[in-house]
């Protein structure tokens, strides 16, 4: 793993509890961008600044390296040891054959640690209204555009890539629409990870070559179907709840291996693009 993701999974350790990540709505749901580009962040610089502004209570969405915000004519206040690292990808231009990049970290910093620069709020999210049609209707249009099959089982959910299909239990069968939903959106993440798709795992594969590889793509899914519910509003304190019991029944895999949960933070983020486009 590079220096600059350890940077970053240092950070995360420092908000996890008990060796498990705490996982609340804002975390999911909360936009946190670039002050000079208006980009809002992805993957796990999305998730490791929208985690920090939780955590410690920041309401601006912004965030600057030390240049960005004196450039903007802004001042830090108060900022000793408050800079978040968040990843980037550097090109080696002196690699002659074909285009190489290294990970690269900087450090940003929160604009409520600013002061002399005023910005204009970023647009929220408008409001779902019927969260369970939406729910439903966004997982049917994903189903449609990607041809994905799915079929109602009394069995456990399921993907199987050889067949790009889905079993799914009955809504009926769960204790909640949210777990129900949960579970579903779980289904597709591990579907898009198919060859014809965000290719994480060949089409022809009946099972993981490794438990590393297996808990990776665990951890992908429901990131991505927590991400989805909190994005659809089909969430509830009861799966915010069961997705972080999940997740940490992970712990000691993130803990052992940091850079596959960097990367599987990524993928997650991509994961829920597609499903929600």
């Amino acid at each position: 793993m590079s220096k600059s993701s350890e940077k970053v999974i240092e950070l995360l350790q420092k908000y996890i509890s008990e060796g498990s990540l705490m996982w609340h709505k804002p975390y999911l749901t909360a936009s946190q961008a670039n002050a000079v580009s208006k980009k809002e962040y992805n993957g796990i610089n999305a998730f490791i600044t929208a985690i920090v502004a939780g955590m410690e209570g920041y309401k601006s969405p912004y965030w600057g390296t030390f240049k960005q915000i004196r450039e903007l004519g802004g001042k830090l206040i108060d900022a000793k040891g408050c800079g978040v690292p968040i990843l980037f990808y550097k090109d080696l231009e002196d690699c002659e054959e074909k285009k190489r990049f290294v990970v690269r970290h900087c450090f940003v910093f929160n604009f409520d640690l600013v002061e002399g620069v005023e910005l204009e709020p970023l647009k929220a999210a408008a409001e779902n209204i019927s969260t369970d049609t939406n729910a439903e209707t966004i997982a049917k249009e994903y189903l449609n555009r990607e041809s994905v099959n799915m079929s109602v089982c009394s069995s456990t959910p399921s993907y199987s890539p050889v067949g790009d299909s889905i079993n799914m239990p009955a809504l009926g069968s769960f204790v909640s629409k949210e777990e129900y939903y949960s579970t579903l959106f779980h289904e597709l993440a591990h579907s898009t990870g198919h060859s014809k798709r965000l290719a994480r795992f060949d089409e022809t594969a009946t099972r993981f070559d490794s438990k590393e590889d297996y808990s990776k793509e665990e951890l992908i899914a429901e990131i991505t179907a927590a991400l989805v519910c909190h994005s659809v509003g089909v969430d509830s304190q009861s799966s915010i709840k069961n997705s972080a019991a999940y997740i940490q029944g992970w712990s000691k895999y993130i803990t052992d291996n940091t850079s596959a949960f960097v990367s599987a933070v990524n993928h997650a983020y991509k994961a829920k693009n597609l499903i929600l486009s």
